[in-house]
């Protein structure tokens, strides 16, 4: 498999599981607050943060990989 797939691949799961695993992880409770917000809350704030991060590794990662393919064909 090649790398930039792989990349894609695990940045596709990362994202899947910061998610679904958020509220399974016990950030459901309403206790303590976290910047004065419940857990869940918070945690969905934090993961449209981190979702850019993990694609931009993700592109970097295939922009290198790919770096003498020609775009325009």
């Amino acid at each position: 498999m090649r790398p930039s797939t792989a990349a894609w691949l695990v940045g596709f799961i990362a994202i899947i599981a910061l998610y679904a695993l958020g509220p399974v992880l016990g950030l459901n409770a309403a206790t303590p607050p976290i910047l004065g917000m419940p857990p869940l809350y918070s945690w969905f704030v934090l993961v449209p943060l981190l979702n850019p991060i993990i694609l931009g590794v993700v592109y970097l990662i295939d922009r290198r990989e790919n770096a003498g393919a020609d775009e325009d064909a």
